[in-house]
């Protein structure tokens, strides 16, 4: 794919990720420019399977879910790259998360993942997530690019 800015559905997430329902954690991705910059959309339906134990009578997602989400946005930067087009992202490392307001049923998140650097084959990307424009979760993804 080239630089310019690209919107990828979720039938064509598929063809980048190797994740699947119930662990796959983007719905769409809004935007991305290659190497550089990722947009990812997800709504959690009342419904989610997730909900039904954490917690019951007061359903919020996961924070681990929500990492997670972020780590599938932020592979997208790289695995949009031609010379990583069949590739895998693996996450790697997580630091100095932040996890600032609940996210529960019927949310939709936003996240904005930006590459930071590349080094030793491990791609670093700060990512933040929102909720109505609310900031509800913010830090930093690896990700590790196996070909």
């Amino acid at each position: 794919m080239n630089k310019e800015k690209i919107r990828i559905n979720k039938e064509e997430i598929k063809q980048f990720l190797p994740h699947r329902e119930p662990f796959l954690f983007v719905d769409e991705i809004i935007e991305v420019t290659p190497g550089n910059s990722a947009i990812g959309l997800k709504r959690f339906k009342e419904d989610e399977e997730i909900f039904r134990g954490h917690f019951p009578n007061f359903p919020i997602v996961p924070g681990v879910i929500l990492v997670e989400m972020c780590a599938q946005v932020s592979a997208f930067i790289l695995l949009t790259v031609d010379k990583f087009r069949n590739s895998f992202g693996f996450l790697v490392g997580v630091d100095d998360f932040k996890f600032i307001k609940k996210v529960g049923p019927g949310d939709t998140v936003k996240v904005i993942a930006n590459m930071v650097n590349v080094k030793f084959g491990i791609a670093k990307s700060y990512v933040e997530a929102f909720v109505n424009d609310n900031l509800v979760a913010k830090g930093t993804i690896s990700i590790k690019i196996v070909e």
